[in-house]
């Protein structure tokens, strides 16, 4: 049985466009007004090291699949 992967703690923007629930086809469509807080460290998703990331809620999650990607 194949183990599923961890769901992600910290996501880089380009992970969160492409993964987050508040993007259809690169257009965001979540709420208004919405603040996030940003640090560096490495996404979760894509690997990339020494990137601005955040907390996949900041996208409003990851949309079905991201873990088959």
């Amino acid at each position: 049985m194949a183990r599923r992967k961890t769901y992600p703690k910290w996501v880089c923007h380009p992970c969160g466009v492409t993964y987050g629930k508040w993007y259809e086809k690169g257009d965001y469509k979540g709420p208004s007004h919405y603040y996030s807080t940003y640090h560096m460290d490495t996404c979760d998703l894509c690997g990339t090291d020494n990137v601005s990331v955040t907390e996949p809620r900041d996208y409003g999650g990851l949309v079905a699949g991201w873990d088959n990607k």
